[in-house]
C-alpha cells in the first residue's frame, strides 16, 4: 500500500485570547471564515494549523517556534498588535521564509513593518468575506511561484548589511542616491516618519525636518481627529516636554517641534498612548 504523501503546513498566526472573548472570536472568524475556506478550495496540499490547534502533546511553546521555523509558509494577522504575534512574527522573519501579513481595517501597523505590503480586510458586509479570501488567494500564489524571494524587515536589512560590505564606491554612490529618492517618496506615505515629513510639506517646513530638529508629528483620521489631536497634546506631550511649537491647520495633521529628543522608551510610550485614541505619531 502506497504511504499517504505527507501534507505542507500553513501556520496561522495572531492573536487568539480566551474562550468566547473578543480576540478569539475574532481569530476564529479569520481563520475559519478567511483562511481555511482558501486553502481547502485551492491549495489542499496545504495543512492549516493554529497554536491552539495543535493535537499532538508536547510543549505548546515549543511546538509553535518549530512550527514557525519549519512551516512552508505563515499567514499572520496583525490585528490587536498582540505581543506574542509579532514575537512570533520577528522569528519568522529570521528564518527567510514566506510569509503574508494581514489586518483589520484601519488596525495601525508598527513602524518597523509599515513599508512591506499587509492585505487589509473588512467584516462590515456579507461581500467581505469573499473579499478578504481573494486577496489571501492572489498573495499565496505569489509567495508559491517560482522565483519569488522572500522581502521583510529583517532580509531587507541583511541585504544593506551585506551589500555595504562588498560594494564599490560607485555602487555605494548609485545606493546613496536610491535612499534620497526613497526618502522623498516616503514624504508621500502616511505611516510614522513618511507622515511626518509629509505635513511638514504641506505647512510649508519641510526645510525645518531634520534629526536636530526634534519634530514629530501627530495624524488622525475622522471628523474628529482634531480634537484627539488636541486632546493628546495637552494630556500627555505637555507633560513630557517643557517646551513645544504645535502647528496644524485644524485637519488630520499636526506637527509638534520639541527642545529635547525623543529617546525609544519615551516615542515606545507616545505611540502606545496614541493609538488608545486612534492616532499616529511618528518622528522625522
Amino acid at each position: 500500500m502506497a504511504k499517504k504523501e505527507a501534507k505542507k503546513l500553513c501556520f496561522v498566526v495572531g492573536p487568539i485570547g480566551g474562550d468566547d472573548s473578543d480576540e478569539r472570536i475574532h481569530a476564529d472568524w479569520f481563520l475559519e471564515g478567511i483562511v481555511e475556506p482558501v486553502f481547502a478550495e485551492h491549495f489542499p496540499e496545504f495543512e492549516v494549523k493554529r497554536a491552539d490547534k495543535i493535537a499532538e502533546p508536547g510543549r505548546i511553546d515549543a511546538q509553535v517556534i518549530t512550527a514557525l521555523l519549519d512551516a512552508e509558509l505563515v499567514v499572520a494577522d496583525l490585528t490587536t498588535l498582540n505581543p506574542n504575534a509579532f514575537y512570533e512574527i520577528g522569528i519568522r522573519h529570521m528564518t527567510q521564509k514566506p510569509i503574508i501579513h494581514m489586518r483589520l481595517e484601519n488596525q495601525p501597523i508598527p513602524f518597523d513593518i509599515a513599508s512591506f505590503r499587509t492585505l487589509s480586510f473588512s467584516r462590515k458586509r456579507p461581500k467581505d468575506l469573499e473579499l478578504a479570501q481573494g486577496a489571501l488567494k492572489m498573495a499565496i500564489e505569489a509567495v508559491l511561484a517560482d522565483g519569488y524571494e522572500v522581502d521583510n524587515p529583517v532580509t531587507f536589512s541583511r541585504g544593506k548589511v551585506e551589500f555595504a560590505q562588498s560594494a564599490t564606491p560607485a555602487e555605494k554612490i548609485f545606493q546613496n542616491q536610491l535612499d534620497a529618492i526613497l526618502n522623498r517618496v516616503s514624504a508621500l506615505e502616511r505611516p510614522e516618519q513618511g507622515f511626518t515629513r509629509a505635513a511638514a510639506f504641506r505647512f510649508g517646513k519641510a526645510g525645518n525636518i531634520s534629526p536636530q530638529t526634534y519634530t514629530l508629528g501627530i495624524q488622525g483620521n475622522g471628523p474628529d481627529a482634531p480634537a484627539r489631536i488636541q486632546g493628546f497634546i495637552d494630556r500627555i506631550m505637555t507633560e513630557k516636554f517643557q517646551r513645544m511649537s504645535v502647528t496644524s491647520d485644524g485637519g488630520d495633521f499636526t506637527l509638534v517641534e520639541v527642545t529635547e529628543l525623543p529617546n525609544p522608551s519615551l516615542m515606545k510610550m507616545l505611540r502606545s498612548e496614541a493609538s488608545k485614541v486612534g492616532l499616529t505619531i511618528g518622528q522625522a
